[in-house]
């Protein structure tokens, strides 16, 4: 893509996230709209927690970026850790570099049957490692030049707002709800085990695999004292 291309894809995305009312959901909704893909996704790396989605364009997506917070491993948590996008030709086929994602994707509600192609681009601003935005296509394969260069600009308009927003403009990029239940049953966790943070985190991951629930489902009951983790 040429400068005048760059130019015209940045003006075509930022209104684009204008019109979809501004935030992180607004700019998956932006992702999908000037991108030649299906659904879009974007996850934050949080202290201790990992990777955890930010928004997703759809439910499917929102449902393979919550299997990728509860295994801790996954297409872009590999972008975020390699700080390399990472291309993947058919989701249903790549199980086994990820058997842990495969796992927690197998126990998520609905259509347990993923397909198409994932390409994951990190948000990084050099040593600093923000997340990553996920671009689903409903087809296999991987994508052309065309669009790993639009992806990895996106990523760049993306990584810039996230690093420069402030007053009303950072309240609309606020963590979301699911997030902040997360942060606090491990804090509960924490608390009522003795263990650090960090291990709190662990230990809610696993209760989630063990039961075949999302972590968000786990954070949920915690904090609405229907689960308890027991000390091992």
């Amino acid at each position: 893509m040429g400068s005048s291309q760059f130019d015209q894809l940045t003006g075509q995305f930022l209104r684009a996230v204008r019109d979809a009312g501004g935030g992180l959901t607004a700019v998956c909704t932006a992702c999908v709209r000037v991108l030649p893909v299906h659904r879009a996704a974007i996850v934050l790396e949080e202290r201790d927690a990992g990777m955890q989605p930010w928004c997703a364009s759809d439910e499917f997506a929102d449902r393979v970026e919550a299997a990728q917070a509860t295994a801790g491993e996954g297409p872009a948590v590999s972008a975020v850790a390699d700080g390399v996008p990472i291309l993947v030709e058919d989701l249903a086929a790549e199980f086994d570099r990820w058997p842990g994602f495969a796992a927690a994707l197998a126990n998520m509600p609905g259509d347990r049957h993923a397909a198409g192609s994932v390409l994951a681009v990190p948000l990084r601003l050099g040593a600093i490692r923000l997340g990553a935005v996920d671009l689903y296509r409903g087809t296999t394969g991987l994508p052309g030049p065309r669009l790993m260069s639009a992806a990895l600009h996106i990523a760049d308009l993306v990584t810039a707002s996230l690093v420069l927003s402030s007053g009303d403009e950072a309240r609309q990029w606020a963590q979301p709800v699911s997030s902040r239940r997360i942060h606090q049953a491990a804090g509960m966790t924490s608390a009522q085990l003795g263990i650090e943070i960090a291990d709190a985190y662990a230990r809610l991951r696993g209760y989630a695999f063990t039961h075949g629930l999302s972590l968000v489902e786990v954070a949920h009951g915690v904090v609405d004292r229907k689960v308890r983790i027991e000390p091992e």
